[in-house]
Order: C-alpha cells, then structure tokens, then sequence
C-alpha cells in the first residue's frame, strides 16, 4: 500500500500551504485559534478531524463530553477522524460514516512490546495510530516489529533525537507520515518537504 503524506495544520493558512504539497490534511482544531465552521474542513485534499486533549498532548479546554460532540458534528464534513484508544464502544458506533483513526499517545515512555500489541489487536477502528517518547535502542525495535507484523499500523517514536522513525515507518508500509507546514506540532516531526526529500533520496518514492 502506498504511503500518505498528512500535514497537520493548525490554521486556514496553513491548510491553504498544505494543500498544495500533502496528500492528506489533519485540521488539529485544538491548536486553531478559535474553532471554525464545520463546513469549512472540506477540501480539495481528504481531511482528518482531531481535537486532542491535554494528556494526550493537545490544548482542548473544554470537557470530554462536549470535545466529543464536536468531533462528531466535524467528523460529518471530514474524511476521517482521529480518536483514543480508550474511547469506549458506543461513542465509537456513532462514527459510522467517517473512517477512524485510533489513537494512542504516550509522552514518557513506550510500553512493553506486549501492551503495544494489545493496542494494535484492540483496534476497532480503520487505523492504529502508536506515538509514543522513545528512550533507547530497544523503543525502535517494538516499533519495528509492529509495522512488520501487523498491517493498517502508524507507529513511531517521538522527540527530535528518534524523528528518523517517521521515516521508518513509512518504509516499513506505515500508511501515513505525519508531518508539518512550518513549526512542528508534535516533537521530533518533519515539514513535508524535509520528509519528501529524504525519501525521495533513498528512492522510497
């Protein structure tokens, strides 16, 4: 399966930039300065619909209720959504009509290879996404054995130090690379025209 190149913007402008140079647009409307018509994360690009919470490293105020539901009513006009994995089934179900990703996010660790797997195998979603902080050696292999073992997985380490694991991913058939349009969103990742050239020059596209 061909890899996706998502940009996660967090502003009109930079959807307007990424639009141009991604395959895949992920509106992160916890970072907009103030959330916009729904209606208005339709483009020409699929687009991805995330609002992320604190622990997870976003910056939504408001409480899990009314994050949700407006997930939800944006979901309507996207082509995915982003979700945790520690949603629970029902609120799930009502994502009918949107493709999921589900979510975990792990900012002081990565778990045990085995806990990983129980992630990937309690999947109810379309794709998993693992974005875990890598420590060692020993972070990149789990990581590794995820993308080779099983499919429909987006699995990476965080932090500037483990960025090349992003590329990695996308080798090992990661279907997307999350990447930026200027300052990134997330520790350790790429602007798209960084990560396109970097595969680009290892022949992988």
């Amino acid at each position: 399966m061909k890899g996706s190149f998502v940009a996660s913007v967090r502003s009109f402008a930079e959807a307007s930039q990424a639009v141009r140079i991604a395959d895949i647009i992920e509106f992160r409307l916890d970072l907009f300065s103030s959330l916009p018509d729904y209606s208005r994360i339709r483009t020409e690009k699929p687009s991805i619909v995330t609002i992320r919470r604190k622990e997870d490293g976003g910056r939504f105020e408001g409480d899990e209720e009314e994050r949700l539901e407006l997930l939800l009513k944006y979901s309507r006009h996207s082509d995915f959504v982003d979700i945790e994995t520690d949603i629970d089934d029902d609120t799930l179900l009502k994502f009918e009509k949107v493709k999921i990703v589900e979510s975990y996010h792990n900012f002081s660790e990565t778990p045990d290879y085995d806990v990983l797997v129980d992630i990937v195998e309690g999947r109810r979603g379309d794709y998993i996404k693992i974005a875990t902080m890598g420590n060692g050696r020993e972070d990149v292999l789990k990581i590794v054995r995820l993308l080779l073992e099983y499919e429909g997985v987006i699995a990476f380490l965080m932090g500037k130090k483990f960025s090349y694991t992003r590329i990695l991913s996308f080798i090992l058939g990661s279907p997307f690379i999350y990447c930026t349009v200027s300052t990134p969103v997330a520790p350790g990742q790429y602007d798209v025209y960084t990560a396109r050239k970097i595969l680009k020059a290892m022949g992988v596209i």
